[in-house]
This record gives structure tokens, C-alpha cells and sequence, in this order.
């Protein structure tokens, strides 16, 4: 793995499409201000009217800010205010729109058809709900038939793979499957400096350590030395910590621990709202920012999409600077480690620090 120690120069970003006809209009940009800064019924009434009159930058963002202020009054005037020329919301802007199509609103009824709706998101440069709908695919698969392409590159998070690595191990393991291909699956990656690969192993080794008693430790195969071995592991237990679902657990992060995260993750899709966070408030100590954000709340996945704008209607660095953005991407922790993480946090980088207080006087939503 490839540790990349200045995030700005390495990276890269997804593909960006040109903005939505109407992005620009003075009306449409008004009432998205207003609302990225509070909950404003007259602003989604003003989308709903755009929309209505043919601006296709209001119709795509009008899904969003109708989960953001949900209608009020009676069944039959919530049923009205979610409609577009007759016609829901969600339905007319799937319609006009291909992404919004694809994503559906994150919904899946079956796994089938999620890998080609990830390369669709990330081809129209939405990496986040990308990774929603790949988690979808690992959740409701194990890992089990055919790979995504995408799952172990640098678009999608690291650990999604990891997960589908560890599901299809284990199931071969313990239902009677093919454990030597499965086994081989993980040597291979592991041999490619896959960063999915080396998580896997050590989620595997935390986890369900027994294992590899059973297929053997794939380490001799890598070729690497011990150093090499070291080096690796440390850095993939860092990434796994970091994660915003092993942040909550009894063991604090440690700032070495999100330093070395921060290494290993700049540069990939997945780090992309870290940066933009950082980018829009601290750019003066982005990297110390980066650091701070991985102790505390974590490396956040992607479950901020559902409520951020598709990047043709409002640029995601925008949506990250304002209120309502930072409101979803951090994300408070109530956890034991909360506490303890949260100060090392504010001790790494003053600037984030305020950042985070200004996180404790959002509040969105009912």
C-alpha cells in the first residue's frame, strides 16, 4: 500500500458532469442557500415551483428537500406538496435525470442489478452513493457470486471489500464451500498490495482469528519480509479503526493511529469528504483537519449521501461548507470512546476543533 503524505496532490477526483441546466438560475440558487442554512418550507415550495415551471436543477434537488422539511398538514396536502406536475417528486426527477434513476432514492429490492447501478453512479462522478448501494450489494449477497469491478479499486471504501473478502471466506469455510479458491482470492490481493485485501486479513485476524488454522496463514505467501508484513498490517488495523463502525467501540484512537490512516486513505474516493471538510473549513491545517476528522467521529461512510444533492446541482464542495452539510458529515458519536476520542480530535488541529463546537448548535430535521 501506497502511503500518499500530501492528500491535495493525490487526490483524485471522480468524474465531475457539467451542471444541470437551471443550477445557475438566481431563484434556484436562493432557495438551495436557504435551505443548506435551515429547515424552510417557503424555500422547498419555491423548488417545487422551479421545478413545476421546467428547471431541471430544481426538480433533481427537490427529493432531497423534501426528505429534508417533509411536508406538513393533512395526508391529502403532504401527497400534494410531493408532487410535480401531477406526477411524484422522485418519479419525475428519475424521468429527467439518469443519475437520480440509478440511485433511486438508495432503494434495492434485490442485488442484481446494484453492481451495473454503481458504475453508473460513479461514472456521473456520486462516489458516496456509490458505496450505498455497493454496501447494499455486500449486505444482501455476503460477498457470494460475482465480484463488482469496482469493489477493489480506489473508488469505492476499503473496508466494503474487506467485508465481501471476510463473508466469502468464512461461508466457504464453515458452509462447505471452495475454501482454497477463496483462500487464493485473498492471497492474491494480498500479494497486489490490495488495501481491501490487507483489511480483510487483519479483520479476519480480530475477529475470527481461527481461520487461518484452518487454511493456513497466507502471509508466507506474500514474499514480503516481516518488515513489509508489519508495516502493512499496522497500516490496515488503522484503517479498519478509523472505520465509523469499529470508531464506536471501548478502545480510544489514538493520534498515531489516525495519523496513519490519514496516510493510507489520501488519495482515494473514499477520502473525498474528509478533504472537502477540511478543504472548506481549515484549509490553513488541512492535513491536521484530515487527522482530526479520522479520531473523531471517524472515516465517515457514505450514509450522508442520502441527504447531499447530486454534484450537477449543487458541487459537493459547497454542500460540505455549509451548515447542513457539516450537520451530515460528522456525525456525533455517543459511544464509551466518544469522549476520549473527540479530545484527541480537538488537541490535533485548534481550527477543527471550533469546527466541532459549530457542529454542537446544528440542528436539522424534526
Amino acid at each position: 500500500m501506497l502511503r500518499c503524505l500530501a492528500a491535495l496532490a493525490c487526490l483524485a477526483a471522480p468524474v465531475q458532469a457539467d451542471m444541470l441546466k437551471g443550477a445557475d438560475d438566481p431563484g434556484f440558487r436562493a432557495a438551495l442557500t436557504t435551505l443548506l442554512a435551515k429547515d424552510d418550507p417557503v424555500a422547498v415550495a419555491t423548488l417545487r415551483d422551479l421545478a413545476e415551471a421546467g428547471n431541471p436543477a430544481a426538480l433533481v434537488t427537490l427529493p432531497f428537500a423534501l426528505i429534508w422539511v417533509p411536508p406538513q398538514g393533512n395526508l391529502k396536502e403532504k401527497n400534494a406538496q410531493r408532487l410535480v406536475g401531477g406526477v411524484k417528486a422522485q418519479e419525475a426527477a428519475a424521468a429527467a435525470h439518469p443519475a437520480t434513476a440509478l440511485w433511486n432514492g438508495g432503494y434495492s429490492e434485490a442485488a442484481d442489478d446494484l453492481p451495473d447501478r454503481v458504475a453508473g453512479l460513479l461514472a456521473a462522478g456520486e462516489p458516496e452513493k456509490a458505496a450505498i448501494l455497493l454496501s447494499a450489494w455486500v449486505n444482501q449477497t455476503g460477498g457470494r457470486g460475482e465480484l463488482p469491478p469496482s469493489l477493489f479499486s480506489d473508488e469505492m471504501p476499503a473496508m466494503l471489500g474487506a467485508f465481501a473478502i471476510s463473508f466469502r471466506l468464512q461461508n466457504a469455510v464453515y458452509q462447505d464451500g471452495p475454501v482454497a479458491e477463496e483462500a487464493a482470492l485473498l492471497l492474491s490481493l494480498l500479494r497486489e498490495d490490495s488495501l481491501a485485501g490487507w483489511v480483510a486479513y487483519v479483520h479476519l485476524l480480530e475477529t475470527d482469528p481461527q481461520i487461518f488454522e484452518i487454511i493456513g496463514n497466507p502471509l508466507a505467501g506474500t514474499g514480503l519480509s516481516s518488515g513489509q508484513i508489519d508495516l502493512r498490517v499496522a497500516d490496515a488495523r488503522a484503517v479498519r479503526q478509523v472505520w465509523f463502525g469499529f470508531a464506536r467501540d471501548d478502545t480510544p484512537i489514538s493520534a498515531d493511529t489516525a495519523a496513519i490512516a490519514r496516510e493510507v486513505l489520501a488519495g482515494r474516493t473514499e477520502f473525498l469528504p474528509v478533504a472537502r471538510l477540511c478543504q472548506t473549513h481549515c484549509p490553513d491545517s488541512q492535513q491536521d483537519c484530515e487527522t482530526a476528522v479520522l479520531a473523531y467521529p471517524g472515516q465517515p461512510f457514505a450514509g450522508f449521501a442520502q441527504w447531499q444533492p447530486f454534484a450537477d446541482a449543487l458541487d459537493p464542495i459547497a454542500y460540505a461548507a455549509s451548515d447542513r452539510g457539516l450537520a451530515a458529515l460528522i456525525f456525533p458519536r455517543q459511544d464509551r470512546a466518544a469522549a476520549a476520542d473527540r479530545a484527541t480530535a480537538e488537541a490535533l488541529d485548534a481550527c477543527y476543533a471550533t469546527v466541532l463546537a459549530r457542529r454542537d448548535t446544528l440542528s436539522f430535521g424534526p
